[in-house]
């Protein structure tokens, strides 16, 4: 028996090779182990689904050959495009972990230690969107979560839940305009662009959009002359949504200034704005050299009017 020993120790290097060749063992464990993750927090949420029963497939089909650190590298694109990237320290990262599942189990968190820091971030991107998604979306988070993907789910834990629903029908285009012009952009894409989605496609507007957004919206939500142009080729007339756009930019930049000191209301806002364009209109009649007299003539005719009934009276 003694020729068996020496043929023992290449056997396990054999193993160990086979094994190190194979990596889609391990992304396939790891990508298993989200989706558990995922599912666990979902029936949490919602337990009447999971009694259904629906929970026993995996719910991120699509990922396709990718493994656990690129479909992270390519969460973090989108959730960069939305906000900065929390850098959290590796205790706070595994604080939200066991907060999420309500749990110290010390094999999950064992699990969660051995992740790269990429990855724990998107461990808890589709953990927590998956959270709201069955909240809104009671006895069919399964479902909304199948059509997201990873995608979609990391754009419902940057921007919210509201996007769910568009991106759940439209797909990867609509994330898109998400990655690349943010909400402002996003706003243009639901309330004017998919209302006259065939008529823009039809005029090859449509892939226009699509390929550059931020060619029809700025960064402040005001719609640029190239839009007007391009759908007005498609038979739609932006003319009248240029200058609301403009106020809707300066308003919401006014909005962002007064959320910091807590005077956001609409109100107070909107008096805020028109006091702004008072401001301005001075600005120019101060450029031009034209007196001021000319803006107050009508204030002081009213005061002149006032007085002289005062004194018949």
């Amino acid at each position: 028996m003694r020729w068996r020993f020496p043929f023992r120790p290449a056997a396990a290097s054999l193993i160990l090779l086979g094994l190190l060749s194979c990596p889609q063992a391990v992304m396939a464990s790891k990508l298993g182990w989200m989706d558990d993750v995922v599912r666990r927090v979902v029936k949490s949420t919602d337990p009447e689904l999971a009694q259904t029963g629906r929970l026993s497939g995996r719910l991120f089909d699509e990922v396709g050959g990718d493994s656990l650190s690129v479909l992270a590298r390519r969460s973090d694109t989108i959730a960069h495009a939305g906000r900065p990237i929390n850098e959290a320290t590796e205790t706070a990262l595994e604080l939200r972990f066991a907060r999420m599942l309500d749990t110290s189990d010390p094999e999950l968190l064992r699990t969660f230690r051995a992740l790269e820091p990429a990855e724990k971030r998107l461990v808890l991107r589709m953990g927590e969107a998956a959270e709201r998604i069955a909240l809104r979306y009671p006895d069919q988070a399964d479902v909304m979560i199948r059509r997201l993907g990873v995608d979609g789910m990391t754009a419902v834990r940057v921007y919210g839940d509201d996007v769910a629903e568009v991106i759940a029908r439209e797909g990867p285009e609509a994330i898109n305009v998400l990655r690349r012009s943010g909400r402002p952009g996003w706003s243009f894409y639901v309330g004017t662009v998919l209302q006259h989605k065939r008529k823009l496609a039809a005029a090859g507007v449509l892939s226009l959009f699509l390929a550059n957004p931020d060619q029809f919206v700025d960064s402040a939500g005001r719609i640029t002359e190239f839009a007007v142009a391009k759908f007005a080729e498609a038979g739609i007339d932006l003319a009248g949504a240029v200058g609301s756009g403009a106020a809707r930019g300066l308003e919401r930049s006014l909005a962002d200034r007064l959320g910091l000191s807590g005077l956001g209301g609409p109100v107070f806002r909107w008096v805020v704005l028109i006091g702004a364009g008072i401001v301005a209109v001075l600005a120019v009649l101060v450029i031009v050299g034209l007196p001021l007299r000319y803006l107050t003539a009508p204030f002081r005719f009213v005061g002149r009017s006032l007085r002289a009934t005062v004194r018949s009276s």
